[in-house]
């Protein structure tokens, strides 16, 4: 698919793999020596050895974000690998039926065939290495939000949605001969052509983005920020643009600005360089963020359904994840409200149990109620100030229940606004 051609481009070949984590490593902590370990190994070609190094460190040391994201792009490469072998087997399946006459036609989208289809595609080698890939992501953000590499290999695989579907001839030939101006450092080339391409068609999202880029490189920040500002107004549900526009504002020292803009993205999508940025503008601002993440220890509870990525969530590694207390009384919270539940996890019944209209959020109150867990206090804390829905469903936020973050924040969007900038406090 065109949405992912850079970052296949990037896992090619082994030395993709190798340059992408040959550069900066240092001696610093223990995690960089693990690291480092486990790139000897990847630069020996020895992907196999690589990958169990770094199960058996992550078992024991699941904070360390960078490991994590080694660990991705491995199981990645074992992904891309594999669908290479798979496509020799790829075939498509007909079936056919008698007329009334006796003669035998064919059946299109017939439900056997979709079936015996869906059946072998499950058996594809290429599927498990994904379900793999996606379980390690979804692992990653579980155990730590340092894993920032991951957590956006997550968003682009199963979230970002291919925008520029339909693109015309015309406009597309103005882009493609901006992307090689673009190569060539030759900015203002390359932003006349993406213009060229938004006014043959204005709906083109990857034109009025890259326009704004060309601004950007060139330094012209303020005009940076006009083309991101109108891709963020016809393009609202999207992540990039509004990074983007908080980048420009920063390069033109408007930190309130550039802060805000970032605090409105934790309503698009808690990305966790997203995160990373409304700390260090807050700090530009001579502020913090007064919030703590909390790691868990299990991956969040849903509701089984027979989605077409329900093995996704079904999936589980040798080693089962056994929930431990307190994280015990989170598991055992989906039994007591699951029949009020809807199949994305939203609560739609009339309870005695919650207020709440997430199965996320009750799982949470249901761990606070039963355990003084220090691990829990700045949930407890949250919620003593009644915002533990914004820090569970959008600070702690999971893959797993996105459905339900996506229903809180269409519908609480000042309101994630206001939970932040309660908690940024002057240094």
């Amino acid at each position: 698919m065109k949405k992912f051609m850079n970052l296949m481009k990037h896992f090619a070949v082994m030395m993709a793999l190798v340059a992408s984590f040959s550069n900066g490593f240092s001696q610093s902590s223990p995690a960089d020596k693990k690291k480092d370990k486990a790139m000897e190994y990847v630069k020996a070609g020895k992907l196999e050895d690589a990958d169990k190094y770094l199960e058996g460190v992550l078992e024991k040391n699941p904070e360390y974000g960078e490991c994590w994201d080694l660990l991705m792009k491995i199981k990645l490469k074992f992904y891309n690998d594999a669908k290479e072998k798979d496509k020799p087997l790829s075939f498509k399946i007909t079936t056919t039926a008698k007329d009334e006459n006796g003669k035998e036609v064919k059946v299109d989208n017939d439900s056997l065939t979709q079936q015996l289809s869906d059946m072998l595609s499950n058996y594809k080698a290429s599927r498990t290495q994904y379900i793999q890939f996606v379980y390690t992501l979804r692992k990653a953000i579980m155990s730590t939000n340092e894993a920032v590499e991951s957590s956006f290999y997550l968003r682009s695989y199963l979230v970002d949605i291919e925008i520029d579907s339909n693109v015309n001839k015309k406009a597309l030939k103005y882009f493609d001969e901006g992307e090689k101006q673009f190569v060539k450092k030759n900015y203002s080339d390359a932003g006349l052509l993406y213009k060229r391409a938004v006014e043959e068609q204005p709906d083109f999202y990857k034109a009025k983005l890259y326009l704004g880029d060309t601004y950007y490189h060139t330094g012209d920040y303020a005009n940076a920020a006009v083309a991101f500002r109108e891709a963020v107004q016809r393009f609202p549900f999207l992540l990039e643009p509004i990074k983007y526009l908080t980048d420009a504002y920063a390069k033109q020292k408007l930190n309130d600005m550039a802060l805000q803009t970032a605090i409105s993205a934790m309503a698009v999508y808690p990305d966790y360089n997203m995160m990373q940025k409304i700390d260090d503008l807050a700090f530009m601002n001579q502020k913090k963020v007064d919030i703590k993440w909390t790691a868990r220890k299990v991956l969040p509870n849903h509701i089984e359904n027979k989605s077409p990525n329900s093995d996704l969530f079904s999936y589980e590694d040798k080693k089962k994840i056994d929930a431990k207390a307190p994280w015990t009384f989170y598991k055992n919270a989906k039994d007591k409200i699951k029949d009020f539940c809807d199949d994305k996890g939203i609560i739609t019944k009339t309870n005695s149990l919650t207020q709440s209209k997430y199965l996320e959020v009750y799982s949470w109150e249901e761990m606070l109620a039963n355990s003084k867990d220090p691990s829990l206090d700045e949930a407890r804390r949250m919620q003593t100030d009644g915002y533990l829905d914004c820090y569970v469903l959008v600070t702690c936020y999971h893959y797993d229940f996105y459905d339900q973050y996506m229903d809180f924040v269409s519908k609480n969007k000042d309101r994630v606004m206001a939970y932040y900038n309660k908690y940024i406090k002057t240094l």
